[in-house]
């Protein structure tokens, strides 16, 4: 039998989870997920974690809460430990109660670590404090389902009407019309500030701001999207009480695992991100060749994997033709970067070479020394946008270097490639992605605004930008995930410490007067 652990997420920044949640989530063995609950967290977990959704949307419920009960009852039966992440604090209309005494039912040990709630968090993250001195002494937080199953109203109006504290209003952008009828029906003026805000501490935050009377037909037009959090009250007008400082937005152009990884990195550093280009891998016509070359892979001494998602697609090839992995016994491997040596450590096999600096002309230098006697085979699967430069300096020492152009790098615009002047910073991955970026933006016609900064991970991909004529504000010194964000990290302090940080429109429309 194991334990369940019932942890608030957060809501919706996948840095505002607790520490303590954090790190439980890290070490379960299934974890049982909904809606409201943010998907970045889930990079976190093992890879060998059970990932179980359950998330219900209005309208929409993939499972009735009886059967959510049951899958954490039976997940708790084979695993020794199961986190249920809930978004906000489980106990929060959450429904964490329920969750709990269905536990108690099979005897099942729990522990609840709490959450911060979008009750406060999200006006915060909006500049709207829940209270104020001289202003709201008091806040209360109602569900924003606004009938029973019998149709009686689940509020009374006329108490919150009559109440001086501010009202915050959850799950209830689709029902916004009936509870500002309700309120105005009970008394309270239509000119009583309001404020809803979708998407609430993400980078794709928006608040919209108008009295009461006209709050539903603002929000209508703006067409946010749920979830929503509704504030009704003084402190509804008060703007930017905690936003002195602009928060900094980050574009990324990334494949979906690689935006995820730096979405999380540049949370820590206080910033929001937006993916802006996608970019999608696909293998290429000739993974025939590297299935030739898997039946003979006894004939070759080195294998080098310059990418993860070289790695990733020559052992999925090497499953789909049901190759031996024992045949991988006589050979050396040789790989870029850190990254990439952890994609091949989780398979079982540590590399037998890794360059000082994480770039294919310090691979090349370092490693032909290495191999470099004739002789010597080496295969070289690679993207078709690869360089040519490590094959050609091994093949200069008599080695036989086969070339294999096993997948192609290609790029679809995301929803932040609309909002470019939004954005603080632009980061780039890889040489491919510069260039399909700058395709992509010549096809919709668009142009980067002046004030973007573009930030770069080595030398490779800032030779790419000069391409294209444009400059790297920052280039990573070291070649990894890790050395990009350290890297901006300390320009945007840089910058602060210099300018007074950023200033930029945020994301608001203001309909009060």
């Amino acid at each position: 039998m194991g334990i369940v652990y019932l942890i608030g997420a957060g809501p919706g920044d996948a840095g505002l989870i607790t520490v303590k949640g954090a790190e439980k989530l890290k070490e379960c063995d299934a974890v049982v997920y909904d809606h409201l609950a943010c998907v970045e967290l889930l990079s976190t977990i093992r890879p060998d974690c059970k990932k179980i959704y359950v998330g219900k949307q209005a309208g929409h419920h993939s499972f009735q809460q009886g059967e959510i009960n049951q899958i954490l009852v039976e997940c708790a039966q084979t695993c020794a430990t199961v986190v249920r992440l809930k978004g906000g604090d489980p106990f929060v209309f959450g429904r964490g109660s329920e969750e709990i005494e269905a536990l108690r039912q099979y005897n099942i040990p729990y522990a609840v670590i709490p959450g911060v709630t979008s009750a406060c968090a999200v006006p915060e993250s909006a500049g709207i404090p829940v209270t104020h001195r001289g202003v709201s002494r008091s806040f209360h937080v109602i569900t924003g389902h606004t009938n029973t199953l019998s149709g009686e109203p689940v509020c009374n109006y006329r108490n919150l009407a009559e109440s001086e504290g501010t009202l915050v209003f959850l799950m209830g952008l689709s029902h916004l019309q009936d509870i500002a009828d309700g309120l105005m029906q009970a008394g309270k003026s239509p000119d009583t500030p309001a404020a809803v805000i979708a998407d609430g501490t993400t980078d794709r935050q928006h608040t919209v701001r108008a009295p009461l009377g006209r709050i539903a037909q603002r929000v209508y037009e703006s067409k946010l999207p749920s979830p929503a959090v509704i504030v009704v009250g003084a402190t509804a007008a008060m703007q930017d009480v905690f936003l002195a400082e602009h928060i900094p937005k980050v574009g990324l152009t990334a494949t979906q695992p690689l935006q995820t990884k730096l979405a999380c990195g540049f949370a820590r550093l206080g910033m929001r991100t937006e993916p802006v280009c996608t970019m999608q891998v696909r293998p290429t016509d000739s993974l025939y060749i590297l299935d030739n070359e898997l039946t003979r892979l006894g004939q070759y001494d080195w294998v080098v994997f310059t990418s993860q998602n070289t790695v990733r697609i020559f052992f999925e090839e090497m499953r789909k033709t049901q190759t031996d992995i024992r045949c991988l016994g006589s050979l050396h491997f040789a790989v870029l970067g850190s990254g990439t040596a952890a994609a091949l450590r989780a398979r079982g096999i540590r590399a037998d070479f890794v360059p000082s600096h994480y770039t294919v002309a310090a691979l090349a230098t370092e490693l032909t020394p290495v191999v470099g006697r004739s002789g010597q085979r080496v295969l070289l699967p690679r993207a078709v946008q690869g360089s040519p430069q490590l094959a050609a300096a091994l093949r200069r020492t008599g080695v036989s270097c086969t070339e294999i152009p096993i997948y192609n790098v290609c790029g679809c615009p995301a929803a932040g490639a609309q909002h470019l002047d939004e954005l603080d910073y632009l980061v780039f991955v890889s040489a491919s992605g510069v260039r399909t970026f700058f395709a992509q933006m010549e096809q919709l016609g668009q142009q980067l605004p002046p004030h973007l900064h573009i930030a770069c991970i080595g030398e490779v991909t800032r030779t790419a930008l000069v391409q294209e004529h444009r400059n790297a504000d920052i280039v990573a010194a070291e070649n990894s995930v890790e050395g990009l964000l350290r890297a901006v990290g300390q320009y945007n302090i840089n910058q602060i410490n210099q300018h007074g940080g950023m200033q930029h429109d945020t994301h608001e429309k203001t309909a009060c007067k």
